[in-house]
């Protein structure tokens, strides 16, 4: 694996990081994989560690190239930086897929709670934009929702926010039928955000649009991959129904995307090399146990 940190161009605040999966050892299979770009949530105040670097390592396990976006947050999020942020990584990965061995097609954005909101708002919004979303306990219209109020302040950089600028954050009003595809995970006794999940799917659904829901009934807010990766020492943070989104939009990325290819060839280095070498018996002999 090849991993990179860099800043974002024209926003100091915001940091890309990479993770490369290798691509360089000659496999005999197609070598172009599809990528995740994870936006932690933390309500614009800051980007959760628990919501970052686990989940984009736990899909590089699966196959997946994978990004973190940290974002700008608290009055650095003014003007909705965030969501030119996540536009400028959909690009900047899509301008770098041949080098990366990328499919620039197949680039899906993930986001929880607040980066729920702003990966969603790319999706639907942004000049570039992923081919599909995977949103965790997403706060898609929580800027315009009471105990979120500050989200929309922090958003719009002032104090005295009007009903016309919490209409600018509410992610279901813009659904349209050229959205992504969607996929959601959320539960039931999620307070913040539980009320923002059935208006981001009705929309989705009255538009006709490709979306998979899983509402799961028991658990907070926050849960990550719930399990000891992201617990951070807590109980609570671990709940193993819940656990099971992160596999299941896996396998739902495959139906959107198309299941990985394999094709029975050798996988050994070591035969290429003896062959090289001169070694020609011998390195049919090594072809022969990969």
């Amino acid at each position: 694996m090849k991993m990179f940190h860099m800043t974002v161009p024209d926003h100091p605040d915001a940091t890309l990081e990479g993770y490369l999966l290798d691509c360089e050892i000659t496999l005999g299979q197609e070598a172009r994989r599809p990528a995740v770009l994870v936006c932690p949530g933390g309500g614009y105040l800051y980007c959760s560690p628990r919501e970052g670097e686990p989940v984009a390592l736990s899909y590089a396990a699966r196959g997946f190239h994978a990004f973190v976006l940290r974002y700008s947050v608290q009055e650095k999020a003014a003007g909705f930086a965030p969501l030119d942020e996540v536009s400028w990584a959909v690009g900047y990965i899509r301008e770098n897929a041949e080098a990366w061995h990328i499919d620039p097609e197949k680039i899906a954005v993930c986001g929880f709670s607040a980066g729920g909101h702003v990966a969603l708002a790319s999706g639907l919004m942004a000049r570039n934009r992923a081919n599909a979303m995977i949103l965790g306990y997403p706060a898609t219209c929580a800027p315009n929702m009471p105990q979120a109020d500050f989200m929309l302040k922090l958003l719009e950089g002032k104090q005295d926010v009007t009903d016309a600028d919490a209409e600018k954050y509410d992610m279901p009003a813009k659904v349209t039928k050229d959205a992504p595809p969607m996929f959601l995970a959320a539960t039931a006794e999620d307070t913040l955000t539980k009320s923002c999940t059935l208006p981001l799917v009705n929309a989705y659904s009255a538009q006709g649009v490709n979306f998979e829901l899983h509402l799961f009934q028991y658990g907070p807010h926050g849960y990550s991959l719930a399990n000891e990766t992201t617990a951070d020492g807590s109980s609570r943070m671990l709940e193993p129904a819940f656990a099971q989104w992160q596999e299941l939009s896996v396998q739902w990325l495959h139906k959107t995307f198309g299941k990985p290819e394999f094709v029975d060839k050798s996988t050994s280095k070591m035969a290429g090399i003896l062959k090289e070498m001169g070694f020609t018996k011998e390195s049919e002999q090594m072809a022969s146990f990969a």
